[in-house]
């Protein structure tokens, strides 16, 4: 008879090994799939469904028809979506500086031994915990030019009434405060978190050489932390280019178009006005939009950020 081969070690483990990396590939993807679902149906499907939508007419009922480019036509053409446009700007503006700085300052005074601590870190903590729509609706009550409080103590002060939410100069700005208001507590949380990680023997070495509270705040506070601080920045200038609760709370784009912001007339255009297309490329525009605004963010301040420490 003949010699029967049996199968040895050496044929046995590329088989072996060839199935031990099949199954650890399924078991690896098994478990991002959830993630991966989410992304899929939850942001890739929606954005790319947005695109599309965004060169057809539809008013949520009918068939979308394909329109090509119209959309952008008319919306370049209408004087509401730039002046959306530059209340979104002018608002972004004035929030990312003003908010950041204040919660850099903030952190910094959070930062020491103070009494009192952690009811201070509670209290800024608060307002962001906070829905929108409740912080906004506390605020008309507020700034309501008739019964609010804010004008009750400005006539015990033997001073006139403002229209804060009725004011056309007044109502963009009272919206501008209670949106650093309320969302102060994050910035100053994350800010807080990069001045912990600073090493004190900096402040030490300086004091020693006699550097005071100023020069150390901008020669080693400022340096150490400008990564977490550009971060800060830039997550700061997309939540504020997509600002929509509060207007909408608090306003609805009112008095005439005052606060009428480029998100909150995106959702008009959907659906008050039932022109989903038009609102599908208002959606894709601000997506342009925050890029080239974050491209010259790194552009013009990245260069500038410290990350030796890391």
């Amino acid at each position: 008879m003949g010699n029967i081969l049996t199968p040895t070690a050496s044929t046995l483990k590329p088989r072996t090994s060839q199935k031990q990396r099949w199954r650890q590939w399924v078991a690896g993807y098994l478990m991002i799939l959830p993630n991966l679902l989410g992304f899929l149906i939850f942001m890739l499907i929606p954005i790319i469904s947005t695109v599309v939508l965004g060169f057809t007419k539809w008013d949520l009922v009918n068939i979308p028809q394909w329109v090509g480019i119209a959309n952008y036509k008319n919306l370049f053409g209408d004087r509401i979506f730039w002046l959306s446009f530059k209340k979104t700007i002018w608002f972004t503006l004035l929030n990312v500086p003003i908010q950041s700085f204040l919660a850099l300052l903030v952190a910094v005074l959070l930062n020491r031994k103070l009494r009192a601590l952690n009811l201070f870190r509670t209290l800024f903590i608060i307002p962001w915990i906070c829905m929108p729509v409740a912080v906004g609706l506390t605020w008309i009550w507020l700034f309501n030019t008739q019964f609010g409080y804010i004008n009750h103590v400005l006539i015990n002060l033997g001073l006139e009434r403002i229209g804060w939410l009725t004011s056309g100069n007044l109502a963009l700005y009272a919206v501008l405060f209670v949106n650093i208001w309320q969302y102060l507590g994050w910035h100053i949380i994350l800010l807080l978190a990069g001045l912990q990680i600073v090493p004190q023997e900096l402040y030490e070495a300086a004091t020693v050489d006699g550097a005071n509270n100023w020069i150390n705040f901008w020669k080693i506070t400022i340096p150490m932390i400008s990564p977490i601080f550009f971060y800060d920045l830039v997550v700061n200038m997309i939540m504020t280019m997509q600002i929509f609760d509060l207007p909408f709370a608090m306003t609805n784009g009112g008095p005439g178009n005052a606060t009428r912001v480029f998100n909150l007339y995106l959702y008009q255009k959907g659906f008050s006005f039932l022109q989903m297309g038009e609102a599908c490329s208002m959606g894709v525009i601000l997506f342009i939009l925050i890029i080239i605004a974050t491209f010259l963010l790194f552009r013009f301040l990245g260069s500038r950020v410290n990350y030796d420490m890391y």
